[in-house]
């Protein structure tokens, strides 16, 4: 009999992530432009971008074993409480040097959301379903992301910056009322002790982190991109790239389960290097359109099998640390390209900014085959 997987926590939790993702990431293309209309500088604006995944990062290795510890439902509530918190206090922060104080403790809150939410995910998914299940969460952090910088754009353009921290604030505080309704297994008892990763979950963080980086560019820059190639509707890169990620889900996961990994990710790293090199060549909205087709596909592909494997590779009580130790990876990689890629584009262009970005899906190509040229390893091997 197949285990059963939509349950009402389970979908609590998606539904939680795809807020929480939206939510979040409207600030990443919007909050570099306020702090220059305060009269702060580039560098100021990066920073915006890069502080709150290295203090992400931080909370993260300690989120992880808090998780394994408390159980996650506490831990959601803490983390968007703490987001909450943060984001209303955007609205008197008319300084930049409060701004970047604010994302810290941004930061904070996002590094324990994000890993609690997916060590609720993993403890809910049944163990022969882990690919479907956690395929569909990645669905939501995937089109989260997608969808963000649309949302982000017209409400900034149609209304103004406050209005954007309002519609966040109304996402988090729903978020925290149905986190409250959660009904999560009982904890048990943790009997290692309290650990920074997971060995398991540390391949598939460093390979998260080489496909994040030209991931961080294109989140970071893409309004830059499309000013500089006379295009206005930018947007539909990530409207192309939200449907892709919807495709992938009708049958990645499932792959995933039958199959193993290597026939989902594989493809997927390859679809997304078509993507970027595409999207490097490109000269209007159509063939913006095209390459956001290809690397949302690849994306919708890779990221969530990623996962699923750092939780297969974990024992069952160091799932909070997997999951701490994973997401890790997409937050480092996500600074990196924002501040790597952006040497390359003051020197040069976007377009070769992009270009070259592929190279980090190549290395990861690279040591995946490496690491996985004698075995099939199937989900859970």
């Amino acid at each position: 009999m197949k285990a059963e997987l939509w349950t009402k926590d389970y979908v609590i939790l998606l539904v939680s992530s795809l807020f929480l993702y939206i939510g979040f990431q409207i600030f990443m293309p919007t909050l570099p432009a306020q702090i220059i209309k305060l009269g702060g500088t580039e560098t100021q604006a990066s920073l915006a971008v890069g502080l709150f995944s290295l203090v992400a990062l931080f909370m993260r290795v300690i989120a992880g074993g808090l998780n394994d510890r408390f159980g996650a439902k506490i831990m959601i509530l803490v983390g968007f409480f703490v987001l909450i918190a943060v984001t209303v206090n955007f609205y008197w922060s008319t300084f930049v040097s409060a701004l970047l104080v604010l994302r810290l403790f941004h930061g904070v809150g996002w590094g324990i959301t994000t890993t609690s939410i997916a060590t609720g995910v993993s403890t809910l998914v049944p163990p022969n379903r882990t690919g479907e299940g956690i395929g569909f969460y990645g669905l939501t952090t995937a089109l989260g992301m997608s969808l963000a910088p649309i949302i982000a754009i017209i409400l900034m353009n149609q209304f103004s910056f406050d209005f954007l921290i309002g519609f966040s604030i109304i996402l988090m505080v729903l978020v925290f009322l149905l986190a409250t309704q959660l009904k999560m297994p009982k904890q048990g008892a943790v009997k290692h002790k309290m650990q920074l990763f997971d060995k398991g979950a540390l391949l598939p963080a460093v390979l998260c982190m080489l496909m994040a980086f030209p991931l961080g560019g294109i989140q970071t820059f893409m309004m830059i991109y499309g000013l500089e190639l006379h295009v206005r509707m930018v947007w539909i890169f990530f409207v192309g790239q939200a449907i892709m990620v919807l495709v992938s889900r009708t049958f990645a996961g499932r792959l995933y389960d039958l199959k193993g990994h290597r026939v989902v990710i594989i493809p997927g790293i390859l679809l997304m290097s078509v993507g970027l090199w595409w999207l490097s060549l490109t000269t209007g909205v159509w063939s913006l359109l095209g390459s956001s087709l290809f690397f949302g596909l690849g994306y919708g592909m890779v990221q969530p099998s990623l996962q699923a494997l750092a939780v297969d590779r974990a024992a069952p009580d160091k799932k909070g640390i997997a999951n701490g130790t994973f997401l890790s990876g997409m937050d480092v990689g996500m600074a990196l390209g924002s501040f790597g890629l952006s040497f390359i584009a003051a020197h040069y262009n976007y377009a070769l900014m992009y270009r070259w970005s592929i190279v980090t899906l190549l290395i990861f190509l690279v040591i995946y085959l490496v690491v996985f040229r004698t075995k099939r390893l199937l989900p859970g091997k």
